[in-house]
């Protein structure tokens, strides 16, 4: 899922669609200039923050991949280059916060970028999560 900034910032998720119970679920983010001018981004932290949230289909946000870290009040300074691109990868066990597993079912994925005020955000996206006998 992408989702594109008046200022030419297009903020990428790639989910799987399907994974089976217990797999790991490697999240990828990633932001790009595809604007013809460098644009200065006012990242929160020392190095661009990503976070990830994993809810359920009734909304209930099960997993936050920054909850309970400490993110430091910094703003940071980057500037952006035409086609330039910043990447995380996130790899999320099928826990909870709580420390859980949340076993089989239909689940929705949303990327955040922090930066100065509100954070970007990617439209959320479907995961599947298919029990052994799928």
């Amino acid at each position: 899922m992408t989702a594109t900034g008046p200022d030419s910032l297009r903020l990428e998720l790639l989910v799987p669609e399907r994974v089976r119970t217990g797999e790991r679920v490697v999240i990828r983010l990633g932001l790009q200039n595809v604007g013809p001018r460098s644009v200065d981004l006012y990242l929160r932290g020392r190095t661009p923050t990503f976070d990830v949230v994993v809810a359920r289909t009734t909304g209930d946000v099960i997993w936050r991949r920054l909850e309970g870290e400490i993110i430091l009040a910094i703003v940071h300074l980057r500037p952006l280059a035409p086609g330039e691109r910043l990447e995380a990868e996130v790899v999320w066990d099928q826990r909870s916060n709580a420390g859980e597993p949340v076993g089989a079912g239909r689940y929705r994925v949303q990327g955040l970028l922090l930066v100065e005020g509100e954070p970007r955000r990617t439209p959320s996206t479907s995961l599947r999560i298919a029990g052994a006998d799928e």
